[in-house]
């Protein structure tokens, strides 16, 4: 009985040094030497510190930090103040403490805080930007960059403007149903190579938005019967507007994305009846929701590459006088690459 007592207590030992060993830790990085740092956890000011020449601040929560298996959603503010800096850790439904005389500067984003997540926040924009690890911080992040060499390795998928590009496969689904109609001899190439591109902005790690165009090469039908052949086609693309939500791991992200596409397709049909030739076609045109997801893996801070799948609704009438419409959703595998631009 004694022996066990002692494992339990020796057990509880191991496990509280270690929550207090990696308790909540701030390291403001770039502060002018000898500026004061604080750090202030939920309206709680916990931690304070005085920054070495090497322009670091170390603040850790210690004993006043979360407990043993608590974790929340937070907000990051940091306070420029005359000859100090602050930095303020809330609850994402809590409201921060007045600034006083401060200019308060938040950093955008939602952050997961538990017992072992460390934060660097670096001062040296304009607009102070946030690293997080769940555990210690790397000493990679902490050195300093010497003029003609890398800068240190990054930690998380980047946000800012990101330009990208891809191809893949679409499958066009009911696209070319219309064209087959009752016709047992016809014969759909449902599936097509596509291409997309465009801009895209991740306002932080975790939320984005983007404008695309989505182009597939025009899939085609073709059929016969006892006195008619034909052969149909689809061409045209989708203008796609999407808010997205991601998750970084690392320099990997994985993200959902929804919102909707504009589309302008043009159904040509070609037919032939007793050896007379016959043009049909139409244009159809519309709004439909378009929503997918994929993951994005980035080799440096400015080059990645992507994949994801999307489904993208082609839905509209005809802007003539017929009574077309179009009523499908396509389906895109792309995988591509990914440029973040220089600013902001």
């Amino acid at each position: 009985m004694v022996r066990r007592s002692f494992a339990l207590a020796a057990a509880f030992y191991v496990v509280m040094a270690a929550g207090a060993a990696f308790a909540q830790t701030v390291v403001v990085q770039n502060a002018a030497p000898a500026s004061a740092g604080e750090l202030v956890l939920n309206g709680t000011s916990v931690a304070k510190s005085t920054a070495g020449a090497d322009g670091l601040i170390t603040l850790n929560a210690g004993a006043r930090g979360l407990q043993p298996a608590q974790t929340l959603d937070v907000l990051v503010w940091v306070d420029d103040c005359v000859g100090s800096r602050r930095v303020v850790i809330m609850s994402r439904v809590e409201q921060p403490p007045p600034a006083d005389t401060c200019r308060r500067i938040p950093i955008q984003g939602v952050f997961l805080l538990q017992p072992v997540t460390s934060m660097l926040i670096d001062l040296s924009a304009v607009t102070p930007t946030v690293r997080v690890r769940q555990g210690p911080i790397p000493e990679e992040w902490l050195r300093p960059v010497v003029p003609g060499e890398a800068a240190p390795r990054f930690a998380l998928a980047p946000r800012g403007l990101i330009l990208f590009g891809g191809g893949g496969l679409v499958s066009a689904g009911d696209l070319l149903a219309p064209a087959c109609g009752n016709v047992t001899t016809c014969n759909s190439d449902d599936r097509a190579i596509s291409m997309t591109g465009g801009i895209g902005v991740w306002f932080s790690q975790y939320v984005g938005a983007e404008a695309s165009y989505f182009r597939p090469q025009p899939p085609e039908a073709s059929g016969s019967g006892d006195r008619f052949t034909f052969n149909s086609d689809v061409d045209g693309g989708a203008l796609m507007v999407v808010g997205k939500a991601g998750f970084p791991v690392g320099r990997v992200r994985i993200f959902g994305a929804g919102g909707m596409d504009y589309h302008r397709a043009t159904f040509t049909t070609t037919e032939t009846i007793d050896g007379a030739p016959v043009t049909l076609q139409w244009r159809t045109e519309g709004w439909a929701p378009a929503y997918g997801g994929g993951i994005e893996v980035w080799f440096t801070g400015t080059v990645g590459l992507y994949g994801e799948v999307m489904r993208i609704g082609f839905k509209g009438d005809d802007v003539g006088s017929s009574e077309a419409r179009t009523d499908a959703t396509l389906t895109s595998i792309v995988v591509g690459g990914r440029v973040r631009l220089p600013f902001p």
